[in-house]
């Protein structure tokens, strides 16, 4: 308040405190000599000038005695909102007698009686002199330091201070003036201020008028100088009115004697609180119980402002036992104030919810359970305000976890759970607030998976988990929860197919990180991969590979499948090969040595087994690569046909099944169709090393018999190689042996060519410009260049051993193989492959022919016939019987115009004049032409004469 030299703003006005100090002087500070302002913290003159004015210029008071000061707090009437607190000590050095008036001016609310009396023994009075101070711009004081300084004088005796406060109670506007009491004086008047807010003076004359206290306390029983005309004298010893409540006014005394904790009230408040005062004597359980049987005069009183404070206070007193009863019967107070069931879910809260899982305090979490229920229809912020004793109590020791187990988080938010109905939401809100590791939360709900009471608890863990941050420094500890928990599965398993899904990735990224981030991280990958194999006989784990599948590598996502395809359909593993023939296909091209290219074609072989690859676009990438033979004759080595050129060979015989089309056999059991055999056998680039022809050799066969198609390949050997190969047993048991003779290799195939032929379905099909592998030992060019003989017109000499018997014609190397204008009608493969021989075969068959001549004719018919019965008991659609017929009419054409020819030259010949033949006038006689084919033996030319 400015102009009151007090402050000039609120906030100063309620925490500072000026001083005053007058004396006698021969000058003070306001121009005069006596009694006047000798020091002083007021900012201005003004303020000091109406100040003293209201104390009277310091002779506002004086003691009553020389050894005793006087103190007390006085408040001028006209300033209603200000107060003083003096203390008066007489100057013993003073020959007049005079005294030192030191006050403290401030704010009524901020200076108190209680204060004045607990400031007696303050040291930061000033010592009574007379004269002049030395500096006299003293400093303000803070309240707040006033309080910290304040003690009690003494004890008074709770007896007299009752029978006095019973006097001011019963007159509340009255003055008193109580002397003769057996306390001290100080003590007595701080007992009486702590419970009255009243100014008060002790051992003081207050000679102003308009400063008069409404007590004061003196030992001797003597008159004060200008008493008003209401002034009252009593001693504790007169008689006391309002009998009637002496024993709650005693109570009351003493328990503030005994420990100060009430606010001070005027006499008019206090008396008001007077028939309240037997309720606080028995203490608040007994208020509580009468209140929740139906006390009507109980429940006023508890509803009322002094009730509710004194309530409150009281809570913290009571026991488990009384908390468990009082939640208990709350529910017979339907309209009980909201604060006391604040204050009890409070103080349930508190004790029920602790680090030490006190089995004593079951029972008060259970029966606390009855006021922390859900009203029907309350609001989301009545419910949150409901909460908010557990919230906060679980807040203030979670900040403490960090010396704490696990284990006892858990318990502890599970008593939280418990005693609070907590929902799935509102578990998830409080974790969210606690900010708990995704870790703990992991173990939190793994550990109570399975509990039917605890549903919801772990619903709102799960959510929980589902929003909780993730963080690289996080993931190591997330990921070892997650495996020792089994990924939740047990848990997960109760939420719905779609929610399962979205949680399971969810800790997947807890735990080893984003989805793409893994996918790219080959070794996060394969250990994720191998996390999963673990758990993968779960029920719910085959739902869950898709979502696996898509925190997987390629290579790691075929690891899975390698290790589940015996334990999983091939419907429940198809997310895991979602672009596992590309990747496969990828890692044979860059295979930089055989190991990793067996390793990759092992798992093609594995899928094609389990039918799990695309079958078209396998064949079209393996004839893109022409089944990589460039690459595999790269890894050759020295030993041609040692361990490295076995393994090259099995190579190719793994891609000619996946090629095919046909599914790898395990044990070798079945050969390629013959179909197929000459399909691959077109697409062979290198000779030498025969890699490629001889696993066509072993796909061609099975593990214990040879097939026509095997001979064939054999044939195609020179000896000298085929004898090569019986010294490496080795080889030999892996694309099995030649044939050793030529019985055998008829045999074999008079035998089985037409079963062959009708089981697996090949036609005749004109094979392709295969290589020649019947060279001489000393043509053979190990270092020779393969593109260079890939496709040559012109094949060795020595190949025209292996043309097939009864063709015709000489000289053409291999025509059955070379010859473009070669006819699938002619000759079936099989009748071809029965009549290869040998060089020294052949050489002995033509003597044979030019002793015992075949007619060209026959045995064009004859192969027609037999061909031609052939097709008409298999009724093969893929030959028609009108390609005979043509065939032999080309050749009878042919036949005639040849005959015409010769027939026309001999008669040229014969009508010469050289060989006395007829003139040109006169006509030739025409020359007889035989009538059957030509031998293929050399002709003699025959004339007629």
């Amino acid at each position: 308040m400015k102009g009151d030299g007090v402050s000039t703003t609120r906030a100063e006005r309620d925490t500072r405190v000026h001083q005053v100090v007058f004396r006698w002087t021969d000058q003070h500070l306001l121009g005069g000599r006596g009694i006047g302002p000798v020091g002083t913290s007021l900012p201005e003159q003004r303020d000091l000038a109406r100040w003293s004015d209201l104390l009277d210029n310091g002779d506002l008071v004086g003691p009553m005695h020389p050894d005793r000061p006087a103190v007390g707090l006085l408040r001028p009437r006209s300033r209603s909102g200000l107060a003083v607190i003096v203390r008066a000590d007489a100057v013993p050095t003073s020959s007049r007698g005079s005294h030192q008036v030191h006050a403290l001016v401030g704010a009524a609310d901020v200076l108190t009686a209680r204060l004045a009396l607990g400031l007696r023994d303050w040291t930061g009075w000033l010592p009574p002199e007379d004269g002049p101070l030395p500096d006299p711009q003293l400093e303000a004081l803070d309240a707040a330091a006033l309080e910290a300084a304040c003690a009690r004088p003494g004890s008074a005796d709770p007896g007299e201070v009752a029978a006095l406060l019973r006097h001011v109670l019963h007159h509340p506007d009255y003055h008193f003036h109580f002397a003769g009491a057996a306390s001290d004086p100080y003590a007595l008047g701080h007992a009486l201020a702590s419970l009255l807010d009243v100014s008060l003076m002790v051992e003081g004359d207050v000679q102003a008028v308009t400063a008069q206290p409404r007590i004061a306390v003196t030992v001797e029983k003597t008159h004060l100088r200008i008493p008003p005309s209401h002034w009252y004298r009593k001693s504790p010893a007169s008689r006391a009115p309002l009998e009637e409540w002496a024993e709650d006014i005693a109570y009351l005394v003493e328990r503030e004697l005994a420990a100060p904790r009430t606010t001070p009230r005027s006499p008019r408040e206090l008396l008001r609180s007077l028939s309240d005062l037997h309720y606080q004597k028995e203490g608040l359980y007994w208020a509580l119980s009468h209140a929740l049987q139906g006390n009507a005069k109980v429940r006023r009183y508890l509803t009322q402002e002094d009730g509710l404070h004194w309530a409150r206070q009281e809570f913290a007193a009571l026991t488990p036992d009384e908390l468990e009863k009082l939640c208990r019967a709350w529910g017979g107070w339907p309209n009980a104030p909201g604060q006391l069931t604040e204050e009890l879910r409070g103080r349930v809260a508190a004790l029920s919810l602790d680090w030490q899982d006190d089995p004593a305090l079951d029972s008060l979490r259970d029966a606390g359970r009855q006021v922390f229920r859900p009203a029907p229809g309350a609001s989301t912020e009545e419910r949150r305000e409901q909460l908010r004793p557990v919230v906060e109590r679980i807040h203030h020791l979670w900040r403490d976890r960090h010396r704490r187990f696990l284990t006892d988080c858990e318990v502890l938010l599970w008593h939280a759970h418990q005693l609070a109905h907590l929902s799935s939401d509102e578990v998830h809100s409080l974790l969210k607030v606690l900010e708990v590791p995704a870790a703990d939360l992991v173990v939190i709900a793994h550990h109570y998976t399975g509990d039917a009471g605890a549903r919801e608890f772990r619903r709102g863990v799960l959510e929980a988990l589902q929003q909780a941050p993730t963080t690289l420094q996080d993931r190591p500890k997330t990921r070892e929860e997650l495996r020792g928990s089994d990924f939740l599965l047990d848990t997960l398993a109760e939420v719905t197919p779609e929610r399962r899904r979205a949680l399971f990735a969810r800790l997947l990224e807890l735990g080893y990180g984003p989805s793409q981030e893994v996918r790219d991280d080959l070794q996060t990958s394969e250990k994720l991969g191998r996390d999963l194999v673990s758990v993968s006989g779960h029920r719910v784990f085959p739902s869950l590979l898709p979502v696996a599948a898509r925190h997987l590598h390629t290579a790691a996502r075929l690891g899975v499948w390698r290790e589940l395809r015996s334990a999983l359909t091939s419907r429940e593993t198809t997310p895991l090969l979602d672009g596992a023939l590309a990747y496969l296909v990828d890692q044979l091209i860059g295979a930089q040595n055989l190991d990793f290219f067996r390793e990759a074609l092992r798992l093609l072989v594995d899928l094609r087994r389990a039918d799990a690859l695309p079958l078209r676009e396998l064949q079209q990438k393996l004839r893109k690569h022409d089944y990589f033979q460039e690459k595999l004759h790269g890894f050759g080595g020295k030993d041609r046909y040692g361990a490295v050129g076995r393994e090259i060979i099995l190579a190719f015989a793994d891609l000619m099944w996946l090629a095919s089309g046909e599914v790898p056999p395990l044990d070798h059991s079945r050969p390629l169709p013959e179909k197929k055999v000459q399909e691959l056998e077109r697409a062979e680039r290198y000779r030498d090393p025969a890699y490629f022809r001889l696993a066509l050799i072993r796909v061609s066969r099975t593990a214990s018999a040879r097939t026509p198609a095997s001979e064939r390949l054999w044939s195609d050997f020179p000896p000298e190689v085929v004898e090569s190969f019986r010294d490496r047993p080795e080889l030999l048991r892996l694309i099995g042996e030649p044939p050793r003779n030529r019985d055998d290799h008829a045999r074999i195939w008079e035998v089985g060519p037409r079963s062959s032929q009708r089981s697996t379905g090949a036609k005749g099909e004109p094979p392709s410009r295969v290589l020649s592998y019947r060279r001489g030992a000393a043509e053979v060019d190990r270092d020779s260049d393969y593109d260079k003989e890939l496709f040559e017109d012109e094949e060795p000499a020595a190949a025209a051993s292996l043309r097939p018997l009864g063709t015709g014609g000489t000289g053409s190397a291999d025509a059955a193989f070379t010859d473009d204008a070669w006819d699938p009608e002619d000759e079936p493969l099989w009748e071809q492959g029965a009549k290869l021989r040998t060089a020294e075969d052949t050489a002995s068959a033509d003597d044979e022919r030019e002793d015992e001549p075949t007619p060209f004719w026959k045995r064009v018919t004859g192969r027609w016939k037999r061909r031609k019965t052939e097709d008409t008991a298999e009724a093969d659609p893929q030959y028609s019987d009108w390609r005979p017929w043509l065939a032999t009419l080309a050749v009878l054409a042919i036949i005639a115009a040849v005959a015409a020819l010769i027939l026309y030259f001999s008669a040229r010949l014969l009508d010469s004049p050289a060989n006395g033949g007829p003139t040109p006038d006169r006509p030739g006689a025409a020359t007889p032409t035989q009538s059957h084919a030509p031998s293929p033996s050399p002709s003699t030319e025959e004339t007629s004469r």
